[in-house]
């Protein structure tokens, strides 16, 4: 299951007050975002939670226009908008009891390195303070090294240059998951370049 996630260097997660409310706006957001990004290398998460199922579906819609879609919490809609994956909050379902309702790829959030989620994609954060979480102490970069079973790992929080992308990558991030960054600056090439590079440095 975590093969199709190979390619992935960088998960947009989206908010519309960022991005812009009207459906015209979200799409420019996100093909601006993708500009120059290698096919697959930019998975985007829709967390929109005020929505209901409706218009959700149809922001959905829009996003796999672009790119492939990771739909946050809500498997009913992840099913009918045939998105590859869903993501858990910390306090959602179990990874068991969605697999018994959704085929692909199992996203779940993490506080802590946790190697026997069962998940295909763990994102284990804030790895740097951020105002999303405030009052939430920072795990740091060791948490990254810290074993994590054979999910994609990706690191969260605090995230908003390609200098700390690369860092998170040379730690044990095989992506980072950005929202700031991913709407207020220009395409995510920077961010994807800088995974591969910090990724390289495991390596070498």
């Amino acid at each position: 299951m975590t093969k199709v996630l190979d390619p992935v260097r960088v998960v947009a997660i989206t908010d519309r007050t960022l991005m812009g409310e009207t459906p015209e706006a979200f799409a420019a957001a996100i093909e601006k975002a993708l500009q120059g990004c290698p096919p697959g290398s930019v998975l985007l998460q829709v967390r929109e939670k005020d929505l209901d199922g409706a218009p959700l579906l149809a922001l959905i819609a829009i996003a796999r226009r672009y790119t492939r879609v990771i739909v946050n919490d809500r498997i009913d809609v992840a099913l009918a908008a045939d998105a590859i994956a869903v993501h858990l909050p910390e306090d959602g379902l179990s990874v068991a009891d969605a697999r018994k309702l959704f085929p692909g790829v199992i996203g779940v959030s993490r506080h802590a390195p946790d190697a026997a989620s069962g998940a295909d994609l763990i994102h284990l954060g804030p790895i740097w303070p951020t105002p999303s979480k405030p009052g939430v102490t920072a795990l740091g970069l060791d948490a990254l090294r810290a074993p994590h079973g054979t999910a994609k790992l990706v690191a969260v929080g605090g995230i908003d240059t390609p200098e700390r992308a690369r860092e998170a990558a040379a730690a044990g991030a095989d992506a980072v998951a950005v929202i700031r960054a991913a709407w207020s600056g220009a395409s995510l090439v920077p961010f994807v370049t800088a995974v591969d590079a910090g990724r390289a440095l495991r390596t070498s």
